[in-house]
């Protein structure tokens, strides 16, 4: 199959979350399986390629307006152009997410060529309490068209099919290791990590209970935050470092050096960092209620209540009291990856809807 993956983020924009990760490894998970895959996405760094060719996938970027581009809600002027001369190469296209300017302009197009889509919305269509008002005027404007316009929608679990306005078919996310570690070697103090950003979403305040009652320990914070996030722990803040967005070996190293991730996020779709995690052997405290959660469960790992701060506290400590506790977990969830959530298996899944499409059609 000749496929459009139509993606707002992708690699190496690690900045932008696990869409830009997820969308990519399964893109290279399906040029594996023989389909000719090209992805439109935005270009968001000047000094990227505006064409490459990545692991077999075809890459083009487009700029749009930098004042879109703050707001995360890449546009790409170039792309009704591009469609209008090659949307006939393709027989259907894949929409990774809703709200922004290439679904907008590729739903429309694939609309109006009778070409169809499947969207893929990542655990983004809830607001998660960020500019409701304004992505519900999106959405009476732009996303709702998009959604019902879809061939079929497909949710990593079900916990976010069950948020979808529309059924949806679940299909999970694949996990692979992030990176190679280097042997972690004990430090002073026991470290904690967690991996996010500083939005809502990811309650990374409740980290600040946390320190405050753990104070023998460190905390490595990975990925962007904002300067009054770190002075908002307090006196805690001198056993806090922050290290910049990572990926690849700088990230695989930062798990394997922790002795435990702390993932007390909530809204999310799937999650990938407890699970990178548990391939380098290390444990994760998850907040439940969501579909991270729901999977992570699943795996054998440990689930706490969301928004319970004293449940958090409690299932970190008894982690760094008992590390043959946290490497088992961290193997159970290990496992269970290796098994069921690949890459190669979720591409087979994704192909199998797509056939279905194409066949029905025909």
């Amino acid at each position: 199959m000749r496929i459009l993956h139509v993606a707002p983020f992708y690699e190496p924009a690690w900045a932008y979350g696990g869409m830009a990760r997820s969308s990519a490894a399964l893109c290279r998970a399906l040029a594996r399986r023989g389909h000719e895959v090209t992805v439109v996405t935005a270009r968001l760094d000047p000094a990227s390629a505006r064409e490459e060719k990545r692991d077999e996938v075809r890459v083009l970027r487009f700029a749009g307006p930098d004042f879109l581009k703050a707001r995360l809600v890449p546009w790409a002027s170039g792309l009704r152009a591009f469609l209008g001369r090659e949307i006939g190469s393709f027989d259907l296209a894949h929409l990774h997410g809703h709200r922004n300017g290439l679904a907008i302009t590729a739903a429309r197009a694939f609309r109006a060529s009778r070409r169809p889509y499947v969207l893929m919305p990542h655990g983004t269509y809830p607001a998660h309490g960020q500019y409701p008002r304004t992505k519900a005027v999106f959405d009476r404007l732009f996303g709702h068209a998009i959604v019902q316009g879809a061939a079929a929608v497909l949710a990593v679990s079900d916990r976010e099919a069950g948020d979808l306005p529309r059924p949806a078919r679940v299909i999970p996310n694949g996990v692979e290791p992030c990176g190679t570690a280097p042997p972690a070697s004990p430090g002073p103090r026991p470290r904690l990590l967690f991996v996010g950003t500083d939005r809502p979403q990811k309650r990374g305040n409740l980290l600040r209970e946390v320190m405050a009652a753990l104070p023998a320990v460190d905390l490595h914070l990975a990925g962007p935050f904002g300067p009054g996030f770190l002075q908002a722990f307090g006196a805690a803040a001198g056993r806090v470092t922050a290290c910049g967005v990572l990926a690849g070996d700088a990230l695989a190293a930062q798990y394997a050096s922790a002795d435990v991730v702390v993932h007390p996020a909530v809204g999310e779709a799937f999650g990938l960092v407890p699970f990178e995690a548990a391939l380098v052997g290390t444990a994760a405290v998850v907040a439940g209620g969501h579909g991270c959660g729901e999977w992570f469960a699943r795996a054998g790992g440990c689930v706490v209540r969301p928004d319970d701060p004293g449940a958090l506290i409690a299932a970190v400590r008894l982690r760094l009291e008992d590390p043959e506790r946290a490497r088992a977990e961290a193997r159970a969830v290990a496992d269970f990856a290796r098994r069921h959530l690949t890459w190669d298996a979720a591409a087979a899944a994704v192909e199998r809807v797509y056939a279905e499409i194409l066949g029905a059609r025909a």
